[in-house]
């Protein structure tokens, strides 16, 4: 009885540490409806995520940060991978690139009554006051433009305080994806100020979104490989169609 009872822990501590194994890590932050802790599955890209592990037969636990810190904590190595970050050369030297788990263009929005009709390069934005928010992307050619006072870009901690700021006129424009935007204002904004905004059709870009996996951790390209595995297939067996379609529903907003 007491080897029954021996045996039985021992199978129990296998077991235990072999579910220990296949439970990743993933540093990430919260961008709506991409992303967000009281999302249903924590928005449309962890659901995604998350079942495309589960395919190849891995767990996934998130820790939120916000997005510089998301960011940092992905490059010292302690997660398995930090969702999700549109590419840059910059963190191409750091991190190893999934394929991409969706693609958005970035547009400016502004009120309807500021006139922003035509614009091609970013010599035409000068004379206005660009919200920006910080820790993410854009492009190099915008930052530098801040950087020589080409442009005037006016840089905030979050997307919700840069539509407040754009309501408020305190600035002109504010660049966020089309997407994504819409669906913060419907959220946190009343339908009256919503329908004060537009948006101009032309991107500052367009670009993809991907799992980053740290080149410090030596898991690091097994796991790249697992996921993009498991990514295809959710893309091939209609998966990810059929719930992209109710991520433009609302879907992930009612948890």
């Amino acid at each position: 009885m007491r080897l029954l009872t021996a045996l039985f822990i021992v199978l129990l501590s296998f077991s235990a540490v072999a579910e220990e194994a296949n439970l990743l890590e993933i540093t990430t932050g919260e961008y709506p409806p991409w992303s967000a802790k009281d999302y249903k599955h924590g928005g449309f890209v962890h659901h995604m995520i998350t079942e495309a592990f589960q395919r190849e037969g891995y767990k996934v636990d998130y820790t939120y940060h916000i997005w510089a810190r998301n960011y940092k904590e992905g490059q010292k190595g302690k997660y398995h991978a930090t969702a999700f970050w549109y590419h840059s050369e910059e963190r191409a030297k750091s991190f190893y690139y999934s394929d991409a788990l969706y693609s958005e263009d970035v547009v400016f929005f502004h009120l309807k009554t500021t006139a922003f009709t035509t614009w091609k390069t970013l010599k035409d934005l000068e004379g206005y006051r660009i919200g920006a928010t910080r820790g993410y992307t854009y492009t190099p050619e915008f930052w530098k433009a801040q950087e020589t006072g080409t442009l005037n870009i006016i840089v905030n901690k979050s997307d919700k305080i840069n539509f407040k700021m754009l309501l408020r006129k305190r600035v002109d424009l504010f660049l966020m994806a089309t997407v994504a935007g819409y669906s913060l204002l419907q959220k946190e904004f009343s339908a009256p100020q919503a329908q004060t905004l537009t948006y101009h059709h032309t991107p500052l870009f367009s670009s993809t979104a991907h799992l980053l996996f740290p080149k410090t951790r030596e898991d690091a390209q097994p796991l790249l490989k697992a996921f993009n595995k498991g990514l295809q297939a959710i893309k091939q067996d209609g998966f990810y169609d059929k719930y992209y379609d109710l991520l433009l529903e609302g879907y992930y907003e009612n948890p």
